[in-house]
């Protein structure tokens, strides 16, 4: 299993906008092969954090074509440049 944890500026005067427009890309995104789950986090007044869940990185760098497109459509909310951490899980409960 991978996880993808990516961190952002957006809008916050904006976020119904920005909710609504995530919810425009559900089937899109549920469509990617080897996405097991995305969590979107309120983490502070304009800071928002991705959560991915991945297969194996190998599906991860697969989709980044579609996440990237995705991440694209989004960037009229964002404040900063989205920075992405990854990583592949070594222990769980």
């Amino acid at each position: 299993m991978y996880y993808r944890v990516t961190t952002y500026g957006f809008d916050s005067s904006r976020m119904e906008e920005a909710t609504a427009a995530m919810d425009a890309c559900r089937d899109e995104l549920g469509s990617i092969e080897g996405l097991q789950a995305v969590h979107d986090c309120l983490v502070g007044d304009g800071e928002g954090m991705v959560i991915s869940r991945w297969d194996s990185e190998a599906a991860a760098e697969a989709a980044a074509p579609q996440i990237q497109a995705i991440l694209g459509s989004m960037a009229v909310f964002m404040t900063s440049m989205p920075e992405v951490r990854a990583g592949e899980v070594v222990w769980e409960l």
